[in-house]
């Protein structure tokens, strides 16, 4: 009785020992675990060290209010106003802050290349992130003219125009504007991010994502001469 209890023992101990073995191999072990891959490695740092990547804008509009027409945006020589007008010149200081919310990239946007010797980063589409307009105008730059028997540009006038201008720069296309500069910011940001991990060697090179013609594997093969695709 006691012999046959040691052999029920020593099998369900190796019974358990096979099971534990059998689901080693079905889960991994955690060496057998793959590493990060580099591209998230990089994405995960942007993400934590910067978030945004900007260029200031600064424009200067005349606001031009003019009584005389029904479009109260045109420029007009001030010499041919006529008497029974009323007429407004106001400059209005509008600062954008342009450029890129880099919490908007994705892992699809982090690519490296064939050779590890440059990372491509995809930039998203720039935008407005923050903007406004300095409210408060010196009397003194401000012109008014009411000729006749016209009542004088109000206070209340003059803000109404000031909005109106702003809410006309914002429609501007400010990628014209700012050209190629955003981007260069954007690279500067990044190589300093890329250096930090310890891939000093490694090229770091921004596109638009228009820009980006992937190769048939998905990646892309770009040279350290001309940074050019190769297919």
């Amino acid at each position: 009785m006691m012999k046959r209890l040691h052999i029920l023992i020593f099998l369900g101990a190796l019974v358990a020992v096979l099971s534990l073995g059998a689901c080693s191999r079905c889960n991994g072990s955690p060496r057998e675990e793959q590493m990060p891959k580099v591209e998230s490695v990089i994405l995960s740092s942007i993400k934590q060290k910067a978030d945004l990547v900007t260029t200031e804008v600064k424009v200067r509009k005349l606001a031009i209010y003019d009584s005389s027409r029904h479009e109260k945006f045109e420029i007009k020589d001030p010499r041919t106003w006529k008497y029974g007008e009323r007429k407004c010149i106001v400059p209005v200081d509008v600062t954008i802050k342009y450029g890129y919310d880099l919490r908007d990239l994705t892992i699809d946007d982090v690519k490296l290349t064939d050779d590890s010797t440059a990372v491509v980063i995809l930039l998203p589409e720039p935008k407005v992130i923050d903007s406004g307009y300095e409210a408060k105008v010196e009397e003194g730059q401000v012109v008014r003219m009411s000729s006749g028997l016209r009542d004088k540009i109000s206070h209340e006038e003059v803000e109404e125009l000031m909005v109106k201008t702003y809410e006309a720069v914002m429609k501007q296309d400010f990628t014209v504007m700012v050209n190629r500069d955003i981007e260069h910011n954007a690279k500067v940001v990044f190589e300093g991010i890329v250096k930090g991990l310890g891939m000093k060697n490694v090229d770091v090179i921004v596109m638009r994502k228009k820009e980006w013609k992937p190769a048939g594997n998905g990646r892309m093969a770009i040279s350290r001469k001309g940074n050019e695709n190769q297919q």
